[in-house]
């Protein structure tokens, strides 16, 4: 089930515009799962989207709940995770980067086409597919696409024939829907019980 899906059950839920984000930024990573090879545009598109709902999730989950018990302590871990997790502090640069500058955020696939002549025929060699990230430079300092989340290496997810975005879109989504559901149910359903 799609976090779509889910929009009904949180009508009067003190985390709907933060869940709101989410389901915005699920739908701009369905998207991108859709974009092959054709249309970059599109695709960088989608992944600006991205960053600017991920990003504007985290905002609107601390504003919602700020003055609720528990909320410090998942707060301190969750900001802690954002400044040193690899795929956290780059998405955090790179919505920054994509808001206030025009740099490049992602790279369309080069095949490098090459064309070799062998006696009487011609052989033609390419790059497989892939859609890499780029650095990111913000506030003074460079941020290299990330190579592990959460202590572990991601390298076997990216490379040839992966579009990296899409790679670190999903752990995106994976995690914070996970921090929405425990401060669903730690914090907000804490305040409810109480």
């Amino acid at each position: 089930m799609s976090l779509a899906h889910s929009r009904k059950i949180l009508v009067k839920h003190p985390l709907r515009h933060a869940f709101e984000e989410l389901v915005l930024a699920d739908n701009a990573y369905r998207r991108m799962a859709k974009i092959g090879p054709g249309d970059f545009s599109d695709y960088e598109r989608a992944w600006r989207e991205f960053l600017r709902h991920i990003e504007r999730f985290w905002t609107k989950t601390r504003v919602a709940v700020k003055h609720s018990t528990g909320w410090g302590n998942i707060e301190s871990e969750i900001s802690h995770l954002r400044k040193t997790d690899p795929v956290l502090l780059y998405l955090r640069h790179a919505r920054n980067a994509d808001e206030h500058s025009i740099q490049e955020l992602a790279s369309d696939w080069d095949a490098k086409l090459k064309v070799d002549r062998v006696g009487a025929e011609l052989h033609i060699s390419w790059q497989p597919w892939d859609r890499p990230l780029l650095p990111v430079r913000n506030r003074g300092v460079t941020y290299n696409p990330p190579r592990s989340h959460l202590g572990k290496s991601i390298e076997h997810l990216l490379g040839n024939r992966k579009a990296e975005p899409r790679v670190i879109a999903e752990l995106a989504l994976a995690f914070y829907v996970g921090v929405f559901n425990r401060v669903s149910s730690e914090v907000v359903g804490a305040k409810r019980d109480a």
